[in-house]
């Protein structure tokens, strides 16, 4: 295991292992500590964006914001001239410096942002690759937020100082998203049918199957799904189950299921219980049953810590009790990115969020899109970042890499976040439109045309790193 890089500031929580013996002690547990770094930090923030005098989350004027956009469109135009000669490595240094720039980040004056740069665009073609070898029908817009974890998946590597690699078990974790959304989510699927298969899932996750052999090796080739027993709710569903059962194997290559790695399971068996329960964040207007906010905010956090400690146990096999902390804060807030992104299609299916529920309520979307922001540059008071030493990072730089990745990253989600009320203008009050248009590196206006997120997608796979 990795040394102990994120530490708690009582209990020496950097050396205390999360281990119980059974999952409800684990369950409950877990739930203290993720209320302590979600919602009770969310609750104590206030409802206006940061002060003008934060340096991370600034105002722009609209001459800086026209120069920022012209230097992205020069860049990206000596990029695709450039990046197979001589020169790439200069036009590499003013995308970092535009990056850095943009973000307000300190730069990697040693040069690692290359490296970094270099190990996510092998990592996500090894993703995209080995999904569309596995499923070659796997839907393209679900791979698309299946690798959005891989990105989270990647940087929590890069902080722990572990080595940059896709395993079997990122893979199966990452491809479990696209399988079981539609079984979990789905209004055109029975009540019945979703309660079977919360069942025989929880079992797989947690216990797993009755002729289970720790000395087997799943080569991914596809389960013969007539062998499945399932009840006859499911056997509509049986391809799809069958491929949810084999990322299990997926998982299972990597961590055997023994009491030192029970931790894996039971943190898959708990995003499987949340994401069950999120089931109840949907009205249902037929029954005149709606979510209140309370209920909204409580599944939320639960369910984005729960998505996030599981991928920490997938990387490193178990976690300390101040990981666990900082990934149940990480969670949340990626939940809540991801929720604002989805408003549209969620006010359309009758999905509460903190943001539709809000819109519902009649209120905009300021103070919560606000508290957002606020959430993203406040890390809870039980969690700090000890100084460390990298292979990656070294004295030349002025932040631990640790840090730098953590920075960047919500950073990152700030843009995002920004981009995603660009699309949600009616949402929100017209004073609060422009300060927020005002902390934008770009104008809000130009968000609409970039979607960031598809675009790095689109590099990516292209190779163009």
């Amino acid at each position: 295991m990795a040394d102990n890089n994120i530490t708690g500031d009582t209990n020496d929580d950097g050396n205390i292992l999360f281990d119980f013996s059974t999952y409800e002690e684990f369950r409950t547990e877990r739930l203290k500590i993720n209320y302590e770094n979600t919602l009770k930090l969310w609750y104590s923030l206030p409802s206006g964006l940061p002060t003008v005098d934060n340096r991370r989350v600034r105002r722009y004027s609209h001459r800086e914001q026209r120069a920022r956009k012209k230097k992205v469109m020069r860049f990206c135009a000596y990029y695709v001239l450039l990046k197979r000669t001589p020169y790439k490595k200069k036009v590499y240094a003013k995308g970092s410096q535009l990056w850095h720039d943009s973000l307000n980040l300190p730069s990697l004056r040693d040069g690692s942002i290359f490296d970094i740069y270099q190990s996510f665009n092998r990592l996500m073609n090894e993703f995209f690759d080995k999904a569309e070898n596995y499923d070659s029908a796997v839907n393209k817009d679900e791979l698309f937020k299946a690798s959005r974890l891989v990105w989270y998946m990647f940087a929590f590597e890069l902080q722990l100082n572990l080595p940059v690699v896709l395993t079997d078990s990122m893979f199966g974790y990452n491809m479990l998203y696209p399988y079981t959304d539609d079984l979990v989510d789905s209004n055109d699927i029975s009540r019945e049918a979703k309660k079977d298969f919360a069942h025989i899932f929880h079992e797989r996750l947690l216990i797993g199957e009755s002729n289970y052999n720790p000395k087997s090796h799943f080569n991914g080739v596809r389960t013969n799904v007539d062998q499945l027993q399932l009840s006859p709710s499911l056997k509509p569903f049986a391809d799809r189950i069958g491929k949810i059962f084999d990322m299990v194997k997926f998982i299972e290559n990597d961590w055997k299921r023994d009491d030192e790695h029970r931790g894996v399971y039971m943190s898959l068996a708990t995003i499987h219980e949340c994401q069950t329960k999120s089931t109840l964040q949907h009205a249902r207007p037929d029954d005149n049953y709606a979510p209140t906010m309370a209920t909204v905010e409580q599944i939320s956090a639960e369910k984005g810590g729960a998505s996030i400690i599981a991928t920490g146990f997938l990387i490193e096999g178990r976690l300390t009790r101040a990981k666990m902390a900082y990934l149940e804060y990480l969670g949340f807030a990626l939940q809540l990115l991801d929720d604002l992104q989805d408003v549209t299609e969620d006010l359309k299916n009758n999905h509460r969020t903190i943001f539709t529920q809000s819109i519902v309520e009649g209120q905009t979307l300021d103070a919560s899109t606000a508290r957002l922001i606020q959430f993203f540059n406040n890390l809870p008071p039980s969690v700090k970042f000890s100084e460390i030493d990298s292979t990656v990072s070294n004295k030349q730089n002025d932040l631990p890499m640790l840090e730098y990745i953590h920075t960047s990253m919500v950073m990152f989600m700030v843009v995002l976040v920004i981009e995603a009320a660009a699309q949600l203008q009616r949402h929100y009050s017209d004073e609060f439109y422009r300060e927020l248009s005002a902390r934008s590196p770009i104008r809000l206006k130009n968000h609409n045309k970039v979607r960031i997120e598809k675009r790095i997608l689109s590099v990516v796979r292209r190779q163009w790193f």
